[in-house]
């Protein structure tokens, strides 16, 4: 899109949205609660707020209609507004949603999720990816008493924790002992792997990153559409266990979430999803 447009588009921008960004930026820092939702993560001609959505389309503060590709950062799988999650939302608000003690719904879903992937023994619900990331992250060090973690530099984000922002630009107020812990490795390339496992024998506790992203392993299963996991034998060998945060691929690509026994070993696998 040529500049000239892209300006004349911002002109356009009816007063009432453009008052609601300043006054959004005067009171938020970035303008939004969500950093993935930030005006400097958008082009220019981006619409500055969302009011409404059904299915896959939804609506600007100026009325105007958008088909949304993103789809609530990844996070909305069967699309905005689905009647049955609608109405059963409803109906569960007449009960309360939030107690001092667990709910049997908990332990409903617990059991229904666990259901859907092979070889996962027990599932822990958080409230966004980066708590489930983390959580992931705590757990396989508690496991391996290692400190070292390795994430994929190819995948743009996996936690608001110290651990993951402290390997981008936006590294201020992390403490470099920190940012010391966390290593990256190329996305199919099993080389730098190696490599990174070479230079840290006996210290990486896991390794994190997307099942899938902008091309599948390059070793998938002929026919089947599941991937063998190009990384399983090495990270085996090594002791070390790893974090598949699955929010594109989850229950898109097919209804068993990172298929765990498709790493072809019993090795701790804890899936974190946003979905």
């Amino acid at each position: 899109m040529a500049i000239n447009t892209i300006e004349r588009h911002v002109n356009e921008q009816s007063p009432a949205a453009l008052k609601l960004q300043e006054r959004a930026h005067a009171l938020i820092p970035g303008g939004c609660h969500t950093y993935a939702k930030g005006d400097d993560q958008w082009p220019l001609n981006a619409p500055r707020f969302i009011v409404r959505g059904q299915g896959c389309h939804v609506w600007d503060s100026d009325g105007n209609e958008y088909i949304e590709y993103g789809m609530g950062c990844r996070a909305v799988t069967l699309g905005h507004g689905f009647p049955r999650v609608v109405e059963a939302t409803r109906k569960a608000l007449d009960y309360g949603c939030n107690f001092s003690r667990p709910a049997p719904i908990e332990v409903e879903c617990a059991e229904l999720f666990l259901s859907l992937i092979d070889g996962a023994d027990m599932v822990k619900f958080c409230k966004d990816g980066s708590g489930a990331t983390t959580g992931a992250v705590k757990l396989a060090r508690a496991h391996t008493g290692r400190d070292h973690v390795a994430l994929c530099a190819d995948h743009p984000f996996f936690s608001t924790a110290d651990w993951f922002i402290g390997t981008t630009v936006m590294d201020a107020g992390i403490p470099k002992a920190i940012q010391d812990l966390s290593l990256t490795f190329r996305y199919n390339d099993l080389e730098s792997v190696k490599t990174l496992f070479e230079q840290n024998d006996g210290r990486i506790a896991a390794l994190i990153l997307e099942p899938a992203k902008y091309e599948d392993p390059r070793n998938c299963v002929a026919g089947t559409g599941r991937s063998s996991f190009w990384m399983k034998r090495l990270l085996a060998s090594a002791g070390t266990t790893v974090a598949l945060r699955s929010i594109t691929t989850s229950f898109r690509t097919c209804q068993s979430l990172a298929r765990p026994l498709e790493m072809g070993s019993r090795f701790p696998l804890w899936p974190a999803s946003e979905n």
